[in-house]
């Protein structure tokens, strides 16, 4: 079978672009598959060398999805994004090969919007990570409502889900055909061997940036370094730069991150409220594989899986002090944190991996499954 990949955000190493690009072509190339990778058209020569180890990778997509709105106009932004980037997408796909399947990893509504302009006779299955604002009825609803409708007019064989089991729920009331898959999560362990007996190692992992707290970690990891608790801090982006002392390890990028995060005790989550109201954390999900604690705000989506498995402490405001007070919290009450985490770990990865997360792909496109 012959397999296509297309993500406009893959660029760079690190983050979910990669990460799941790599996974599904690693899993389907594994089983025989034919696979091709089309990115960003500026992605990093150490991308293109270790995704070319294991099928054809092609510099194409013209635009990068994180130019927001405003970037395009102030006041009709959010459809000159949909407009605009869907026709140039609609173009660079003319340069697609021929496949039994589009698989969109990373799927926006422009993306959406390019494969209903370029007519794309494949299978397509896209996966979302955010809620447009559907219950509110905004304009990023009402954009993916409108290319879905001519997707269905096009008779364009479209299925979109997410890793996410929520944002099914909030989609159902724009989707034509009520048909929403709910991917399995691609992270997997093995998870740690026992519970932890105490609080020692304190982590911070994923990009920093402005959305994940990166202004909020420094006076914070300061404070509990001159308590006695050993630090990692990870980026995958900008290069941190925060305080420097003997109890704090920094890294940069790393291979694979579930090495570092096993080493950890708790997992914090310093994420903008508004931000991740609608949006997952796949910094969470490697957590949750391994069996360790997280902590992370109430309102939202991350904070709502940790306090439904009651694996970590939850904060009402993204500053300093009300992490610190969460974290001594956790510190508190370690050990149930800690047995309930490593006991959803088990649950989770009876269901989660790589292998069923790219399976589930094909068996939304309606195609057959990968051989055991």
């Amino acid at each position: 079978m012959k397999i296509n990949i297309l993500d406009a955000g893959l660029r760079e190493k690190g983050g979910h672009h990669f990460e799941f690009v790599r996974r599904l072509q690693q899993q389907h190339a594994a089983t025989g598959h034919k696979v091709r990778v089309y990115g960003y058209r500026e992605m990093d020569d150490e991308v293109v060398d270790e995704l070319g180890a294991h099928g054809a990778v092609t510099r194409l997509f013209r635009r990068y999805p994180y130019y927001g709105p405003r970037f395009y106009d102030p006041y009709a932004g959010d459809l000159e994004l949909v407009l605009n980037d869907g026709q140039v997408l609609a173009e660079d796909l003319g340069s697609v090969d021929e496949a039994d399947v589009w698989i969109w990893p990373s799927f926006r509504v422009q993306h959406l919007n390019a494969c209903v302009l370029h007519g794309a006779s494949a299978p397509i299955v896209g996966c979302i990570h955010e809620d447009p604002g559907v219950e509110a009825k905004s304009v990023g609803a009402m954009l993916w409502r409108a290319a879905l409708l001519s997707a269905v007019r096009r008779k364009l064989r479209i299925t979109i889900g997410s890793i996410e089991g929520e944002l099914r729920h909030r989609f159902m009331p724009i989707l034509p055909d009520r048909r929403f898959a709910v991917f399995p999560q691609p992270f997997e362990g093995p998870s740690i061997a026992e519970p932890r007996a105490a609080l020692k190692r304190i982590g911070f992992f994923g990009h920093q940036r402005g959305e994940k707290g990166n202004a909020l970690i420094g006076p914070l990891i300061e404070r509990l370094a001159q308590e006695g608790y050993a630090i990692t801090v990870h980026s995958s982006g900008e290069p941190y730069k925060g305080p420097m002392l003997p109890q704090i390890e920094v890294l940069g990028m790393v291979d694979d991150m579930a090495l570092p995060m096993r080493e950890c005790d708790l997992i914090v989550l310093p994420y903008d409220i508004e931000q991740y109201n609608s949006k997952g954390s796949g910094i969470l999900a490697q957590a949750r594989a391994l069996g360790i604690p997280v902590a992370a705000p109430f309102g939202t989506l991350p904070g709502r899986l940790i306090e439904q498995h009651r694996i970590g402490p939850l904060f009402g405001a993204a500053t300093p002090q009300a992490i610190y007070e969460a974290i001594k919290f956790a510190d508190r009450n370690y050990a149930a944190y800690a047995a309930n985490a490593l006991r959803a770990a088990q649950q989770f990865v009876k269901h989660n991996g790589a292998a069923p997360f790219a399976a589930a792909f094909l068996d939304a496109a309606g195609l057959p499954k990968p051989a055991e």
